[in-house]
């Protein structure tokens, strides 16, 4: 019966240590991949609306709208809301000069990162910021 649970324990040890480098979510990938993980679709901490982040011809990384569970804001889906935004590997951030808020009507600098598989955006105008959360969708 010791054997067994040795066994056992023996295969979980071994699994995870060549499971957990992966699971990290590119936080261990050179700078060249990280700034691609934020590519893709994400769904908002609410599940309100998902946003699709994607790459320009000139390198810098954009966002729009793709859905929102309100009937009321279906006028929004297709709308660009973060522009020129570029990445920097020195601190693993994301930043934009153009991060607009539909529901504020302002447009803000924006900070973006990735912590623990969860998309982080940071808007900042007048001393003031507030912070979102994405989850990924996974298709």
């Amino acid at each position: 019966m010791r054997f067994k649970r040795l066994i056992r324990f023996l295969s979980v040890a071994l699994a995870l240590l060549f499971v957990l480098p992966y699971i990290s979510y590119g936080q261990d990938l050179p700078d060249d991949l990280y700034e691609n993980t934020i590519l893709g679709t994400w769904i908002d901490e609410k599940g309100e609306s998902k946003s699709e982040f994607y790459r320009n011809d000139d390198n810098s990384f954009g966002a729009k709208l793709v859905w929102c569970a309100s009937p009321k804001k279906q006028d929004r889906v297709g709308l660009v809301y973060i522009k020129d935004m570029t990445y920097n590997a020195s601190d693993s951030t994301w930043t934009t000069s153009y991060l607009y808020s539909p529901d504020h009507g302002l447009t803000a600098r924006g900070t973006l990162w990735i912590k623990d598989g969860i998309l982080h955006v940071r808007g900042r105008k007048f001393g003031i910021s507030a912070t979102r959360r994405f989850s990924r969708v996974v298709e």
